[in-house]
């Protein structure tokens, strides 16, 4: 008989199986393993009894086709169940529990189910991935992030965004031997979308000095990149330095006259500028008048 093991805890979270039947402890899906799955007996709850899983969860929808790639899930339930399939052998099926709770304790949902691991297909280690993989990787989980922006899940985009810098930062030090000038500038600017779009998120959060500082990559890159200009400028903005922000909105400005975005936060500056100049103007004549 075997026991029932945790996988992960924490206090909000606790993520439980048992195996009913043991599988092949040689093959367990790792990063990148596709996994063939059947999931059945589901069962999900809280504190008033039998609920919905979470809207955004795949692997729990309707249309879920069984198959499952291991680090590719943006929900955090598909993320929690990922875990559980890497503590499983190929063949094996187990029960298994995802239970959460919110800060004060009740219980926020409980899900049960059965799953049987039929199938682990073992992917080329990342570290062994040539250029050509890791660009069109990182390409890859920098749309899913767009996407993810257009839905509103900041938390989740900046996870694939930060996922397709580091493919790309896999590829360095870059050799001139084996990849085209041209290649290399595709691969320039799209650290510096990157870079920006970690921004991007940042600022969603009002995290003004770490939007600062990827700002300030992606302009060494492109010193007259007019989104970066402009995102930094929100930092500096939100970190009260607005004589840099006027600085970089004025760049960005030159750079992107038609853009009504930074038209607008042009306008909106302008007046914080004048005042600031007006209050120091004043103070020095008192200082010297």
């Amino acid at each position: 008989m075997y026991e029932e093991t945790v996988i992960n805890t924490r206090p909000d979270r606790e993520i439980r199986k048992k195996i009913i039947t043991p599988g092949d402890y040689s093959l367990v899906p790792y990063e990148d393993s596709r996994c063939k799955i059947t999931i059945s007996e589901i069962q999900c709850k809280n504190e008033a009894g039998e609920c919905e899983i979470e809207v955004e969860s795949l692997i729990f929808s309707s249309t879920f086709d069984g198959n499952v790639l291991i680090g590719d899930s943006d929900s955090f339930i598909d993320k929690d169940f990922e875990l559980i399939l890497q503590q499983m052998c190929c063949g094996e099926t187990c029960n298994a529990i995802m239970v959460y709770r919110d800060n004060l304790g009740a219980l926020a949902k409980e899900i049960k189910c059965k799953i049987e691991l039929r199938e682990v297909m073992e992917e080329q280690l990342i570290s062994d991935w040539g250029w050509e993989r890791l660009y069109e990787a990182s390409l890859y989980h920098k749309e899913k992030g767009v996407e993810l922006v257009k839905q509103k899940r900041i938390c989740e985009a900046f996870r694939r965004f930060n996922k397709a810098l580091k493919m790309l930062i896999a590829i360095e030090p870059i050799d001139p031997e084996q990849i085209k000038e041209d290649k290399v500038k595709e691969m320039v600017d799209l650290k510096v979308k990157l870079y920006n779009n970690l921004a991007h998120c940042q600022l969603q959060y009002n995290e003004c000095d770490a939007a600062l500082q990827l700002c300030n990559k992606a302009l060494s890159y492109h010193s007259d990149n007019a989104k970066a200009l402009y995102r930094r400028c929100l930092a500096y903005s939100g970190l009260n330095m607005y004589e840099e922000a006027w600085v970089d909105i004025q760049n960005a400005l030159k750079h992107d006259p038609n853009d009504k975005v930074i038209q607008h936060k042009v306008n909106m500056l302008r007046p914080v500028v004048e005042k600031r100049k007006q209050e120091y103007s004043n103070v020095i004549k008192k200082m010297f008048g």
